[in-house]
């Protein structure tokens, strides 16, 4: 296999489990942490929710952009 075709592969692998988390993160409101002092930390998870959508749109964008390149190349 080549090398290129494993990249396009796990790009595709790693965007699948990126809109899993994204699905499962905005789900949330906050998640509630409880600490060894007692207290407790509450976190926001959309706005890592919007990081790996990021991630995940210009992952594909990527993939697309190339493939369009490699459908119109000339191959003599």
């Amino acid at each position: 296999m080549k090398p290129r075709i494993i990249l396009y592969i796990l790009l595709i692998i790693f965007n699948l489990v990126s809109l899993y988390f994204i699905i499962a993160l905005f789900g949330y409101d906050e998640i509630i942490d409880y600490l060894i002092t007692g207290g407790t930390k509450t976190i926001d998870p959309r706005k890592l929710a919007y990081l790996l959508f990021l991630t995940c749109l210009l992952n594909l964008y990527f993939l697309s952009l190339i493939l369009i390149e490699n459908s119109f190349k000339n191959k003599i």
